[in-house]
């Protein structure tokens, strides 16, 4: 049974990098683990508060109501993942008298071998943006590039509402994925680092994970290599090598300036930021659900990627942006590709796929519920092929740059 009212004391607030939150008095935390697995125990820090009460909620779809209540706990001071907790996303609300409520993300893993699809939580990404307590990858206190961290620590809460960008960049993806059923694995970008195998039949990314390791994007080619299909539902995915040490995300390197550019494993790669663009479907699968001539308004952007100017497996476009007469140079695609091992590899090429799906996205678009209704069929076309495992071969038309 689902609870409709999950969210409605912690309004939704954009994270870091777009947004500067009002000052009040507010209960915040982080955990000193971002999944944990049955039987494990995580710390909770509290900010702003003695102690606080926790609500946990386990994210899904639960008859449109987005997530299911699955404990409370007084004066918490943290959470161990039992049989009442099963595996998936969770969302932790923290509350404490006279303080504004706030969320801490934390998946729960499953002991499972094999599922449909491991959905990776994009964690370090939102982590970079992160600007509580002053300083983000981005900038600094002052608000300037220039006065920007050269490291973050996961030890902090996430600014904002405290769900880093879960709401808008993965949650709308989250609840397609269990209103279908499928058995699914949920996971983090450090768990993936430390992964030694995947062992579902697709690796799933949301809206934006720009921030990989090396041993996570090894992670993700040996997976492909094997025959596991990637499907991106975002852009600038896999754009910065970034280092992982003692909770702390060290260094922004773009991937491309150390001779591996993203595209190698994606098919395209990042190219593009500040556009607004509408998608016009080659109708192709899966945008083939919308019927010909299909153009969804305004999708590409903030950032998108292309496959025009990069190295990599040649591909198929099954979207691309619209294109004024005067206008020269790359523009935004979607493309897919099938990989020597079978594996399909699939990428929406904009990083506001997800968030566009319920209106949510941070920076100043906005999309009708025509557009939201045409995202959503598209994203379910690919999680059906992905529940059901068939898929079909691209057809080539970016031939492979070397």
């Amino acid at each position: 049974m689902g609870h409709s009212d999950w969210a409605k004391d912690v309004p939704l607030r954009l994270s870091a990098d777009f947004s500067r939150r009002k000052k009040m008095p507010r209960i915040e935390g982080y955990l000193d683990a971002t999944s944990i697995g049955c039987g494990s125990t995580t710390k909770l820090t509290i900010i702003g508060a003695s102690s606080a009460n926790i609500a946990i909620y386990r994210i899904g779809y639960y008859q449109g109501k987005g997530a299911r209540l699955v404990a409370t706990i007084k004066s918490a001071r943290s959470i161990t993942a039992t049989s009442k907790t099963p595996p998936g996303q969770y969302l932790v609300k923290l509350t404490s008298p006279r303080r504004a409520s706030t969320f801490i993300p934390l998946v729960i893993r499953s002991t499972k071998n094999v599922s449909d699809i491991t959905f990776v939580s994009s964690v370090m990404t939102w982590q970079a943006y992160n600007q509580w307590g002053g300083y983000s990858l981005y900038k600094g206190s002052d608000g300037k590039s220039e006065t920007k961290s050269q490291q973050v620590s996961f030890n902090r809460p996430y600014d904002g509402d405290g769900a880093g960008q879960f709401r808008y960049m993965e949650q709308p993806l989250v609840t397609l994925i269990e209103k279908l059923g499928i058995d699914t694995q949920y996971i983090t970008d450090i768990d993936l680092d430390h992964a030694s195998e995947i062992s579902s039949q697709s690796i799933v990314f949301g809206g934006h994970s720009e921030y990989w390791t090396q041993q996570m994007r090894k992670q993700v080619e040996q997976a492909v290599a094997s025959g596991v299909n990637l499907l991106i539902f975002g852009g600038n995915t896999a754009y910065a090598q970034t280092e992982l040490q003692n909770r702390e995300l060290i260094g922004r390197l773009p991937y491309r300036d150390l001779g591996n550019p993203e595209s190698l494993l994606i098919g395209s790669q990042y190219f593009a930021l500040g556009i607004k663009k509408d998608l016009e479907s080659q109708n192709k699968w899966p945008f083939s659900v919308l019927g010909e001539n299909a153009v969804i308004k305004g999708v590409y952007g903030y950032e998108a990627d292309t496959a025009m100017g990069t190295k990599g497996p040649g591909v198929e476009i099954l979207a691309r942006a619209t294109i004024s007469p005067t206008e020269k140079g790359w523009v935004a695609m979607s493309t897919y590709y099938s990989a020597p091992s079978g594996a399909s590899v699939l990428n929406m090429g904009t990083n506001g796929w997800v968030c566009a799906m319920e209106n949510l996205c941070p920076w100043g678009h906005t999309f009708d519920t025509q557009t939201q209704n045409q995202i959503q069929a598209v994203t379910l076309a690919v999680l059906r092929a992905a529940h059901s495992g068939k898929w079909r071969v691209a057809q080539i038309e970016i031939p492979t740059r070397l």
